[in-house]
Protein backbone atom coordinates (compact mmCIF):
# COMPACT_ATOMS: atom_id res chain seq x y z
CA UNK A 1 0.00 0.00 0.00
CA UNK A 2 1.33 3.57 -0.72
CA UNK A 3 1.93 5.85 2.17
CA UNK A 4 0.79 9.39 1.97
CA UNK A 5 2.77 11.47 4.56
CA UNK A 6 0.60 14.83 6.08
CA UNK A 7 4.01 16.67 4.68
CA UNK A 8 7.03 15.85 2.71
CA UNK A 9 10.00 18.77 1.45
CA UNK A 10 10.55 18.90 -1.97
CA UNK A 11 14.28 19.45 -3.64
CA UNK A 12 14.34 19.68 -7.21
CA UNK A 13 17.58 18.69 -8.76
CA UNK A 14 18.31 22.13 -10.33
CA UNK A 15 18.96 23.09 -6.26
CA UNK A 16 20.92 19.52 -5.93
CA UNK A 17 23.20 20.88 -8.45
CA UNK A 18 23.32 24.69 -7.06
CA UNK A 19 23.91 23.39 -3.44
CA UNK A 20 26.87 20.61 -4.65
CA UNK A 21 28.57 23.78 -7.09
CA UNK A 22 28.16 26.12 -3.94
CA UNK A 23 29.89 23.51 -1.36
CA UNK A 24 32.66 23.65 -3.67
CA UNK A 25 33.45 27.38 -4.19
CA UNK A 26 34.53 28.17 -0.97
CA UNK A 27 31.67 30.68 -0.13
CA UNK A 28 29.59 29.47 2.59
CA UNK A 29 28.52 32.35 4.31
CA UNK A 30 26.08 34.90 3.31
CA UNK A 31 27.04 35.95 -0.21
CA UNK A 32 26.30 36.03 -3.96
CA UNK A 33 24.17 33.08 -3.69
CA UNK A 34 22.03 34.83 -1.28
CA UNK A 35 21.63 38.18 -2.96
CA UNK A 36 20.88 36.79 -5.88
CA UNK A 37 17.89 34.46 -4.37
CA UNK A 38 17.14 37.71 -2.63
CA UNK A 39 16.62 39.43 -6.09
CA UNK A 40 14.47 36.58 -7.98
CA UNK A 41 12.23 35.85 -5.14
CA UNK A 42 11.50 40.07 -5.41
CA UNK A 43 11.30 39.60 -9.30
CA UNK A 44 8.67 36.66 -8.90
CA UNK A 45 6.57 37.79 -6.36
CA UNK A 46 6.51 41.58 -7.46
CA UNK A 47 8.10 42.88 -4.07
CA UNK A 48 10.80 45.65 -3.86
CA UNK A 49 12.46 45.27 -0.22
CA UNK A 50 13.28 41.86 0.31
CA UNK A 51 15.65 40.80 3.16
CA UNK A 52 16.71 37.05 3.74
CA UNK A 53 17.16 35.70 6.99
CA UNK A 54 17.34 31.97 8.35
CA UNK A 55 14.15 31.08 9.03
CA UNK A 56 10.40 32.64 9.18
CA UNK A 57 11.05 33.31 13.13
CA UNK A 58 13.66 35.21 12.75
CA UNK A 59 11.17 37.53 9.81
CA UNK A 60 8.58 37.84 12.56
CA UNK A 61 11.26 38.85 15.24
CA UNK A 62 12.74 41.67 12.83
CA UNK A 63 9.68 42.64 12.06
CA UNK A 64 8.55 43.34 15.70
CA UNK A 65 11.44 45.04 16.40
CA UNK A 66 11.20 47.67 13.37
CA UNK A 67 7.93 47.88 14.48
CA UNK A 68 9.00 49.02 17.71
CA UNK A 69 6.84 46.49 19.84
CA UNK A 70 7.92 46.47 23.40
CA UNK A 71 7.01 46.29 26.95
CA UNK A 72 3.44 46.69 27.16
CA UNK A 73 2.44 47.56 23.57
CA UNK A 74 -0.94 45.84 22.87
CA UNK A 75 -1.11 43.59 19.88
CA UNK A 76 -3.85 41.15 18.47
CA UNK A 77 -2.77 38.09 17.20
CA UNK A 78 -4.60 34.91 16.21
CA UNK A 79 -5.24 32.40 19.20
CA UNK A 80 -4.58 29.24 16.14
CA UNK A 81 -1.57 29.97 15.14
CA UNK A 82 2.05 28.40 14.69
CA UNK A 83 3.54 29.17 18.47
CA UNK A 84 6.30 31.09 16.25
CA UNK A 85 3.58 34.25 15.64
CA UNK A 86 3.65 34.92 19.20
CA UNK A 87 6.72 33.61 21.16
CA UNK A 88 8.96 36.62 20.02
CA UNK A 89 5.79 39.22 21.56
CA UNK A 90 6.02 37.09 24.90
CA UNK A 91 9.90 38.14 25.12
CA UNK A 92 9.10 41.73 24.24
CA UNK A 93 6.56 41.27 26.83
CA UNK A 94 3.83 42.49 24.93
CA UNK A 95 0.11 42.65 25.70
CA UNK A 96 -1.16 39.98 23.67
CA UNK A 97 -4.32 39.76 22.61
CA UNK A 98 -5.92 37.15 21.15
CA UNK A 99 -8.92 36.72 18.76
CA UNK A 100 -10.96 33.70 18.11
CA UNK A 101 -10.82 31.40 15.45
CA UNK A 102 -13.87 31.38 12.62
CA UNK A 103 -15.22 28.25 11.30
CA UNK A 104 -12.11 27.86 8.42
CA UNK A 105 -9.35 28.40 11.09
CA UNK A 106 -8.27 31.98 9.89
CA UNK A 107 -8.81 34.40 12.34
CA UNK A 108 -12.08 35.96 13.35
CA UNK A 109 -12.31 39.38 11.49
CA UNK A 110 -15.26 40.84 13.55
CA UNK A 111 -13.48 39.40 17.02
CA UNK A 112 -10.19 41.37 16.10
CA UNK A 113 -12.40 44.77 14.99
CA UNK A 114 -13.84 44.23 18.72
CA UNK A 115 -10.83 44.09 20.56
CA UNK A 116 -9.66 46.94 19.03
CA UNK A 117 -8.84 49.56 21.38
CA UNK A 118 -7.01 52.74 21.73
CA UNK A 119 -3.61 51.10 23.06
CA UNK A 120 -3.59 48.59 19.69
CA UNK A 121 -0.25 48.99 18.32
CA UNK A 122 0.04 46.21 15.70
CA UNK A 123 -2.43 43.84 14.71
CA UNK A 124 -0.52 40.08 13.10
CA UNK A 125 -2.19 38.62 10.15
CA UNK A 126 -1.62 34.71 9.58
CA UNK A 127 -1.94 32.91 6.86
CA UNK A 128 -3.55 29.88 8.29
CA UNK A 129 -2.23 26.91 5.75
CA UNK A 130 -2.13 29.75 2.91
CA UNK A 131 -5.75 31.10 3.35
CA UNK A 132 -5.76 34.63 2.67
CA UNK A 133 -9.35 35.35 3.90
CA UNK A 134 -9.87 37.89 6.20
CA UNK A 135 -6.53 39.87 4.84
CA UNK A 136 -8.34 42.54 3.22
CA UNK A 137 -10.50 43.55 5.89
CA UNK A 138 -7.58 43.90 8.23
CA UNK A 139 -5.66 45.91 5.91
CA UNK A 140 -8.67 48.34 5.53
CA UNK A 141 -9.23 48.47 9.76
CA UNK A 142 -5.52 49.10 9.88
CA UNK A 143 -4.68 51.52 7.73
CA UNK A 144 -8.40 53.33 8.63
CA UNK A 145 -7.21 53.49 12.10
CA UNK A 146 -3.38 54.10 11.82
CA UNK A 147 -2.65 50.35 13.39
CA UNK A 148 0.76 48.45 11.89
CA UNK A 149 0.13 45.39 9.99
CA UNK A 150 1.97 42.43 10.03
CA UNK A 151 1.08 39.59 7.83
CA UNK A 152 2.88 35.76 9.33
CA UNK A 153 2.86 34.36 5.34
CA UNK A 154 4.64 31.71 7.07
CA UNK A 155 2.53 29.29 4.77
CA UNK A 156 1.23 31.28 2.30
CA UNK A 157 3.51 30.64 -0.66
CA UNK A 158 0.70 29.68 -3.73
CA UNK A 159 -1.66 32.07 -2.27
CA UNK A 160 -3.13 34.53 -4.46
CA UNK A 161 -3.14 37.82 -2.39
CA UNK A 162 -0.70 38.40 -0.11
CA UNK A 163 2.65 40.34 1.09
CA UNK A 164 0.25 43.51 1.89
CA UNK A 165 0.76 44.41 4.93
CA UNK A 166 3.49 46.82 6.91
CA UNK A 167 5.87 43.57 7.00
CA UNK A 168 5.42 40.22 5.50
CA UNK A 169 7.24 36.85 6.74
CA UNK A 170 7.84 34.27 4.71
CA UNK A 171 9.14 30.85 6.02
CA UNK A 172 11.12 28.45 3.91
CA UNK A 173 11.15 25.67 6.20
CA UNK A 174 11.86 22.59 5.08
CA UNK A 175 8.20 21.49 4.66
CA UNK A 176 7.34 24.92 3.15
CA UNK A 177 5.99 24.72 -0.63
CA UNK A 178 9.11 26.68 -1.34
CA UNK A 179 11.93 25.54 0.72
CA UNK A 180 15.72 26.40 1.33
CA UNK A 181 16.18 23.83 4.06
CA UNK A 182 15.36 26.46 6.22
CA UNK A 183 15.45 30.19 6.11
CA UNK A 184 12.94 33.16 5.71
CA UNK A 185 12.35 36.36 3.53
CA UNK A 186 11.35 39.29 5.16
CA UNK A 187 9.67 42.10 3.12
CA UNK A 188 9.17 46.06 4.28
CA UNK A 189 6.95 48.67 2.67
CA UNK A 190 9.58 51.06 3.29
CA UNK A 191 13.23 51.46 2.27
CA UNK A 192 14.54 52.86 5.34
CA UNK A 193 12.94 49.26 7.18
CA UNK A 194 14.45 47.64 4.87
CA UNK A 195 17.72 48.60 5.32
CA UNK A 196 17.38 48.13 9.05
CA UNK A 197 16.65 45.18 8.27
CA UNK A 198 19.70 44.00 6.88
CA UNK A 199 21.65 45.94 9.90
CA UNK A 200 19.61 43.92 12.44
CA UNK A 201 19.66 40.54 10.90
CA UNK A 202 23.49 40.39 10.97
CA UNK A 203 24.46 42.14 14.70
CA UNK A 204 23.02 45.32 13.88
CA UNK A 205 26.15 45.90 11.28
CA UNK A 206 25.97 47.76 7.83
CA UNK A 207 27.21 44.19 6.18
CA UNK A 208 28.38 45.56 2.87
CA UNK A 209 29.98 48.48 4.35
CA UNK A 210 32.12 46.81 6.76
CA UNK A 211 33.12 44.60 4.15
CA UNK A 212 34.43 47.72 1.86
CA UNK A 213 35.69 49.73 5.84
CA UNK A 214 36.78 47.09 8.16
CA UNK A 215 34.52 47.86 11.00
CA UNK A 216 32.22 49.84 11.65
CA UNK A 217 30.23 51.51 14.52
CA UNK A 218 26.88 49.72 16.27
CA UNK A 219 24.12 51.62 16.48
CA UNK A 220 21.88 49.12 17.73
CA UNK A 221 22.12 45.63 18.89
CA UNK A 222 20.59 43.28 16.16
CA UNK A 223 20.88 39.10 15.89
CA UNK A 224 22.75 36.52 13.72
CA UNK A 225 19.72 35.98 11.76
CA UNK A 226 21.30 36.29 8.19
CA UNK A 227 20.64 33.31 5.62
CA UNK A 228 24.09 31.40 4.08
CA UNK A 229 24.96 30.38 0.71
CA UNK A 230 24.01 26.85 0.82
CA UNK A 231 20.29 27.63 1.92
CA UNK A 232 20.59 30.83 -1.34
CA UNK A 233 21.70 28.17 -3.60
CA UNK A 234 18.94 25.87 -2.11
CA UNK A 235 16.08 28.46 -2.69
CA UNK A 236 17.20 29.18 -5.85
CA UNK A 237 17.13 26.01 -7.52
CA UNK A 238 13.73 25.55 -6.34
CA UNK A 239 12.42 28.99 -7.08
CA UNK A 240 13.03 28.00 -10.64
CA UNK A 241 10.61 25.78 -10.35
CA UNK A 242 8.10 26.62 -8.16
CA UNK A 243 5.54 27.55 -11.34
CA UNK A 244 5.62 23.80 -11.39
CA UNK A 245 5.42 23.13 -7.28
CA UNK A 246 2.63 25.86 -7.52
CA UNK A 247 0.56 24.40 -10.22
CA UNK A 248 0.68 21.27 -9.17
CA UNK A 249 -0.78 22.42 -5.29
CA UNK A 250 -3.61 23.74 -7.41
CA UNK A 251 -4.63 20.56 -9.06
CA UNK A 252 -4.64 18.89 -5.69
CA UNK A 253 -6.72 21.46 -4.32
CA UNK A 254 -9.21 21.31 -7.49
CA UNK A 255 -9.32 17.70 -6.43
CA UNK A 256 -9.89 17.99 -2.51
CA UNK A 257 -12.88 20.68 -3.76
CA UNK A 258 -14.13 18.07 -6.30
CA UNK A 259 -14.30 15.42 -3.31
CA UNK A 260 -16.18 18.02 -0.75
CA UNK A 261 -13.02 18.61 1.11
CA UNK A 262 -11.88 22.30 1.54
CA UNK A 263 -7.65 22.65 0.71
CA UNK A 264 -5.43 25.55 0.99
CA UNK A 265 -1.94 26.15 -0.26
CA UNK A 266 -0.44 24.12 2.10
CA UNK A 267 -2.53 21.62 3.54
CA UNK A 268 -6.54 20.52 3.30
CA UNK A 269 -9.19 20.36 6.04
CA UNK A 270 -11.80 18.56 7.24
CA UNK A 271 -13.49 19.62 10.66
CA UNK A 272 -14.97 16.13 12.24
CA UNK A 273 -16.40 15.39 15.55
CA UNK A 274 -14.94 11.80 15.18
CA UNK A 275 -11.22 13.37 14.78
CA UNK A 276 -9.55 10.24 16.44
CA UNK A 277 -11.12 7.63 14.62
CA UNK A 278 -10.91 9.19 11.53
CA UNK A 279 -7.43 9.54 11.75
CA UNK A 280 -7.20 6.16 12.93
CA UNK A 281 -9.25 4.92 10.18
CA UNK A 282 -7.13 6.92 7.60
CA UNK A 283 -4.15 5.64 9.10
CA UNK A 284 -4.94 2.23 8.11
CA UNK A 285 -5.26 3.28 4.88
CA UNK A 286 -2.22 4.47 4.00
CA UNK A 287 -2.66 8.31 5.16
CA UNK A 288 -0.77 10.22 7.54
CA UNK A 289 -3.13 12.79 8.77
CA UNK A 290 -2.75 15.67 11.83
CA UNK A 291 -3.42 18.90 13.69
CA UNK A 292 0.23 20.16 13.54
CA UNK A 293 -0.76 23.59 14.95
CA UNK A 294 -2.84 23.72 18.26
CA UNK A 295 -4.34 26.77 20.08
CA UNK A 296 -1.80 29.25 21.61
CA UNK A 297 -3.89 29.91 25.27
CA UNK A 298 -2.85 26.74 26.15
CA UNK A 299 0.79 27.05 27.25
CA UNK A 300 1.93 28.71 30.10
CA UNK A 301 3.49 31.61 28.81
CA UNK A 302 0.81 33.20 27.20
CA UNK A 303 -1.25 33.04 30.02
CA UNK A 304 -3.28 29.77 30.29
CA UNK A 305 -6.69 29.42 28.39
CA UNK A 306 -9.29 31.73 27.80
CA UNK A 307 -12.83 31.41 26.08
CA UNK A 308 -13.23 31.70 22.60
CA UNK A 309 -16.50 29.87 21.02
CA UNK A 310 -15.34 28.78 17.95
CA UNK A 311 -11.51 27.59 18.77
CA UNK A 312 -13.34 25.75 21.92
CA UNK A 313 -15.62 24.47 19.66
CA UNK A 314 -13.51 23.31 16.89
CA UNK A 315 -10.31 22.48 18.62
CA UNK A 316 -11.31 18.48 19.01
CA UNK A 317 -12.80 18.34 15.33
CA UNK A 318 -9.87 19.93 13.19
CA UNK A 319 -8.00 17.64 10.39
CA UNK A 320 -5.45 18.56 8.37
CA UNK A 321 -4.48 16.20 5.19
CA UNK A 322 -2.18 15.98 2.99
CA UNK A 323 -1.41 18.28 0.12
CA UNK A 324 2.70 18.49 -1.19
CA UNK A 325 4.61 17.52 -4.59
CA UNK A 326 4.58 13.63 -3.02
CA UNK A 327 0.80 13.78 -3.08
CA UNK A 328 -0.93 12.62 -6.42
CA UNK A 329 -4.40 13.34 -8.49
CA UNK A 330 -5.08 9.78 -7.25
CA UNK A 331 -3.98 10.03 -4.03
CA UNK A 332 -6.35 13.07 -3.71
CA UNK A 333 -9.10 10.79 -5.06
CA UNK A 334 -8.35 7.88 -2.33
CA UNK A 335 -8.47 10.21 0.23
CA UNK A 336 -11.23 12.18 -0.38
CA UNK A 337 -13.30 8.63 -0.80
CA UNK A 338 -11.87 7.63 2.49
CA UNK A 339 -13.31 10.69 4.02
CA UNK A 340 -17.01 9.86 2.71
CA UNK A 341 -16.61 5.74 3.47
CA UNK A 342 -15.90 6.88 7.05
CA UNK A 343 -18.74 9.63 6.96
CA UNK A 344 -20.76 6.65 5.82
CA UNK A 345 -20.35 4.24 8.73
CA UNK A 346 -20.96 7.11 10.97
CA UNK A 347 -24.06 8.19 9.87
Amino acid sequence: MRRVKLFQPYVSWGAVWNVLKTLRSGQLAEGPQVKAFEKEFANFFGFEHVAAVNSGTAALEIAYDIAGIGEGDEVITPVLTCTATNIPLARRKANIVFADTAEDLNVNVEDVKRKITPQTKAIVFVHFGGNNRGLRELLEVSREKGIILIEDAAQAVGSDFWGKADFTCVSLQAIKALTSGDGGMLMCKSESDHQKAKRLRWFGYDREEKQKKGDTDLLEAGYKYHMNDIAGALGRGNLRVLPRIISHRKRLIEEYNIGGIVAYPWFALVITKDRDALREYLKDRGVESGMHHYRNDQYTIFGGRKIFPMMDELESQYLLLPLHMGVSVKDVRRITESVKEFNDTQS
